[in-house]
């Protein structure tokens, strides 16, 4: 192992370089104007060199002095930026929540920087899978919207899912949709993992669907907002995750006023029962509809 002569009498000699003086790095490390010039003495002794000149009453640094003194404020700087560091992750309470993909993607992650402007001593590491909640994998908070996920996990229901018929701008202009239960001649984009969508709405709104061209499907919901952005039918969606769309007429829909009730996401509390717990979900309970 490499001894580094320097590292005990590092701070003693960076702050009397800096300050062009051994009292007021003495005064600043709140040790004796002695123990500092013992400091700097030894570590002189062990480089073979001086480091200042001496005077009766003040000193000033050697070449080798200053060229040592640059390297020594940068090793200061950047011991204080990784103590800094270290502090304040310690300082963080760390909370494991699993998640669904899709609403991680289009719903919880655009709200977590509230969530960490509100509490930043808490860092939310964040999974993701679908289907039921699997109790080997290790997280304190789940959500999931089919109460068949649950794994048996007790629920506090904090957010209704509401879903509504969307299109691009040029299809609706191309093939307006006159009514909700006239789609004949649509093409349906459906959600191989949300079948439960379209048989909703055509519960609410029946139509002559089965007589339009052969469906459009996808596994996944985001990848039926895009089809439906890059104008290749009608989809029926969550508000939660096409919302953006909507705002910024990537998406419309024909009927905005018209939705269908799908569910409800649910947070799932695990053993964990404490302060970053209580906070996550105060926090989440704020959307509650």
């Amino acid at each position: 192992m490499k001894k580094i002569h320097s590292l005990p009498h590092l701070s003693a000699f960076e702050a009397a370089a800096r300050l062009g003086s051994f009292s007021a790095a003495a005064d600043e490390l709140f040790l004796t104007t002695g123990a500092v010039s013992r400091h700097i003495r030894s570590l002189e002794e062990q480089l073979g060199l001086k480091l200042f000149y001496r005077g009766h009453k003040s000193v000033r640094l050697t070449l080798a002095g200053e060229n040592f003194s640059r390297t020594a404020s940068r090793v200061i700087s950047e011991l204080f930026s990784a103590e800094s560091a270290l502090k304040a992750s310690a300082g963080r309470q760390r909370l494991v929540v699993h998640s669904l993909p899709t609403f991680t993607m289009h719903w919880l992650m655009p709200k977590l920087a509230a969530f960490n402007e509100i509490h930043p001593e808490v860092a939310i590491d964040i999974t993701t899978s679908t289907g039921a909640v699997d109790r080997n994998t290790p997280f304190d908070l789940a959500i999931r919207r089919d109460p068949a996920h649950f794994s048996g996990l007790k629920a506090i229901p904090f957010l209704q899912e509401e879903n509504l018929l969307v299109c691009n701008q040029s299809y609706l202009h191309a093939m307006p949709v006159s009514a909700p239960g006239k789609l004949a001649g649509h093409t349906a984009i459906r959600i191989r993992a949300r079948e439960d969508l379209w048989h909703s709405w055509l519960n609410a709104y029946p139509t002559a669907l089965d007589a339009s061209p052969p469906p459009l499907t996808l596994d996944h919901t985001f990848a039926a907002i895009q089809a439906a952005e890059d104008g290749l039918g009608l989809a029926v969606v969550p508000y939660l995750f096409c919302a953006k769309h909507l705002s910024s007429g990537r998406l419309v829909s024909p009927f905005p006023a018209l939705t269908i009730r799908t569910g409800v996401y649910s947070l799932l509390l695990r053993d964990r029962d404490d302060e970053v717990v209580r906070k996550f979900v105060a926090w989440l309970q704020t959307f509650q509809a």
